[in-house]
This record gives C-alpha cells, sequence and structure tokens, in this order.
C-alpha cells in the first residue's frame, strides 16, 4: 500500500496549481500579444469608458460630483514598446453636464503601463474645452484592461480636476 505524507500532499497541490494557472494564463497572454501586434490592429476602434469623481471649485468652496465619460479611440501605430491612437469623438459627462469631445491624440506604453491622452471639444454652449488624462493601466486577464486616470478638463471660466477608473477591451 502506498501513503502520501503532508509534504508530499502539500507539493503535489502546489504543483498541479501552477501548471494549471500557466495552462491558462499562456494562451492567454499569447493571443492578447498577437492580437494587438498584427498590421490590422491600427483599423481598429475601441470604447474606453470611466467612471470618477470631479473635484472643483465654486463661490469658494470645494465641490465634489459624479463624473465620467465615453471615447472612442482608433490605434494609428502599433509597436513593442507603445501604441499611439486617436480620439475619434465621445461625450465627457460631469454632473449632468455633457461635453463633445471632437478630437485628440494619446499614447500608450507598454514598458511603463502608462496611458496618456489629450483632447479638444465644445461644451453645450458651444465653449471649447480641452481634457487631459494620464494614468496606469493593469491587464485583467483575457482582452480585458483597467486604468485609474488622472486628469482635467479645462473651459475657458473653470478647470476640473477628474479622479478616474476606466474600462477598455483590446
Amino acid at each position: 500500500m502506498f501513503t502520501l505524507t503532508k509534504k508530499q500532499k502539500l507539493l503535489i497541490t502546489s504543483t498541479m496549481a501552477v501548471a494549471l494557472v500557466l495552462i491558462v494564463a499562456f494562451p492567454c497572454a499569447y493571443a492578447s500579444s498577437e492580437a494587438t501586434t498584427t498590421a490590422d490592429a491600427a483599423s481598429r476602434t475601441r470604447m474606453l469608458n470611466a467612471r470618477g469623481i470631479a473635484l472643483g471649485k465654486a463661490d469658494g468652496q470645494a465641490t465634489i460630483t459624479p463624473a465620467g465619460f465615453a471615447l472612442s479611440l482608433e490605434a494609428t501605430e502599433v509597436n513593442d514598446t507603445i501604441i499611439k491612437f486617436n480620439v475619434v469623438g465621445g461625450t465627457v459627462k460631469i454632473n449632468g453636464t455633457e461635453y463633445a469631445v471632437t478630437e485628440g491624440n494619446g499614447a500608450v506604453i507598454r514598458d511603463k503601463h502608462g496611458f496618456l491622452l489629450q483632447a479638444t471639444g465644445t461644451s453645450s454652449d458651444g465653449q471649447p474645452i480641452t481634457l487631459k488624462l494620464a494614468g496606469r493601466y493593469f491587464w485583467m486577464w483575457g482582452r480585458l484592461h483597467v486604468a485609474r486616470l488622472l486628469g482635467s478638463l479645462q473651459t475657458e471660466s473653470a478647470k476640473t480636476l477628474l479622479v478616474l477608473r476606466s474600462v477598455i477591451r483590446v
């Protein structure tokens, strides 16, 4: 008869767990890197959605209001270290007020897991706006990435700070 000690059971269980994680993670990571380095990646459009808070100043007091956006991004250049993209359009919503984003550009820095974006557009009353964002992204298995973003929305009359969490499927 064959009996296993606690150490042998623990070793077998941990080896199987590591092997299972590698089997599941390796095909996903390989498929993800292949999908982003192909030539047709430049023609794909993705939606970047975010929610968070906006910090502003009204009547000498700091105000915290809900904020969010949905931007359409189109990759223009993809290589091993950087992904450049254009902002095709979208909307930014702060405390119920919507701002239309018409154009912009940005980059994803793969080595540092960084994200930069600058876009312009108009408010509902026709004032020009500038949206600037910077953040750090994280891979959440498969094709899902999330990011923590800090930025600002600047109009002619005020500058609002943004603290957001975003999600994008690549």
